[in-house]
């Protein structure tokens, strides 16, 4: 079953896609949480569509709050340099029907930036984003 989101940006142009989601411990960790009677964590940040990354990425700022585990590392390149990233798992959700039980996103400095997360597209490859400047919109369709 496909499910979309969609939005208007009078500034779409200087700002990007930027789209509010809530982020989450990964399903398994959520579940593990359940089990010990424990609050389940989220945060609710704004979050950047970037077709230009590969891999989503959260700020520190999520990491922290969530109490992220890593759960690996990576090699990441920027168009300035590279560095060695933490790897971890969490839950996306665009709204109640549209979200990503388990992902693996990089931690990245997005503090100078007015956003928490950069959606990649590990993400985009599952259903199509489009974008139109002209509408000042912007929609994502998954499941398709």
């Amino acid at each position: 079953m496909a499910v979309s989101i969609s939005a208007q940006s009078p500034h779409l142009h200087e700002n990007g896609p930027i789209y509010p989601v809530v982020i989450t411990p990964s399903f398994v960790t959520i579940e593990a949480l359940k089990l010990e009677k424990k609050d389940v964590p989220h945060i609710k940040v704004q979050a950047l569509f970037d077709t230009g990354a590969q891999t989503t990425a959260i700020s520190d700022k999520i990491v922290d709050f969530l109490k992220l585990i890593p759960r690996g590392s990576a090699k990441v390149y920027t168009s300035q340099s590279s560095k060695v990233v933490n790897k971890y798992d969490i839950a996306l959700e665009f709204d109640s029907t549209m979200y990503l039980n388990t992902l693996r996103v990089f931690g990245a400095d997005l503090q100078d930036h007015s956003i928490d997360c950069l959606i990649g597209r590990d993400v985009l490859q599952y259903g199509i984003f489009t974008y139109n400047e002209l509408k000042q919109e912007f929609k994502l369709r998954l499941g398709v």
